[in-house]
């Protein structure tokens, strides 16, 4: 009688196909929930550290014209009283010159005092190089808006699309 040789127990190294595939599932699966709520989470974080730099500046406006009788027209004027920081150290020059917030995907700028009101604007930097580029399409930019009053006090704060909150201001 002729015996064949089959081994008792099978040698396995490695994952069979249908593991691998279904392994691959699940990691897929799961990036596509947690990836989405990790970039709007970190988004939502950098939005949040812009309105706080913006919020910090009317104070820093006050209290120089306080101190100086004047009103603050440069970036150096406000870095008397207190540093506005870049990602390339203290900001300088004109107010209407565009700043990047530190550690932020937002460029700052103070328009003003106009009728005794100072205009932040924020936006995305990836919506400013778009808007660059694209004159002739339709834009959506992303932007916070801020307003001061130097003569009394009042002051707004709005986020969303450029177009729609430069209006809902109000500062009166």
């Amino acid at each position: 009688m002729i015996k064949s040789k089959q081994p008792s127990h099978l040698n396995k190294n490695g994952f069979s196909l249908t593991e691998a595939v279904v392994t691959t599932s699940i990691i897929g699966i799961l990036s596509s929930i947690a990836i989405p709520n990790y970039l709007n989470s970190n988004n939502n974080a950098k939005l949040a550290t812009a309105q706080a730099t913006i919020q910090s500046i009317p104070p820093i406006i006050s209290a120089h014209i306080d101190a100086t009788g004047e009103t603050p027209s440069t970036w150096d004027d406000l870095s008397s009283i207190a540093v506005v920081m870049t990602n390339d150290g203290p900001a300088t020059g004109d107010l209407d010159t565009s700043i990047t917030l530190p550690n932020s995907i937002y460029d700052l700028s103070i328009a003003g005092p106009n009728e005794s009101v100072y205009t932040m604007t924020a936006t995305r930097v990836i919506d400013r190089d778009i808007e660059e580029g694209n004159e002739d399409e339709e834009k959506y930019t992303y932007a916070i808006k801020s307003c001061f009053n130097i003569s009394n006090g009042a002051s707004d704060l709005r986020t969303g699309n450029l177009t729609d909150i430069e209006s809902e201001l109000n500062c009166g």
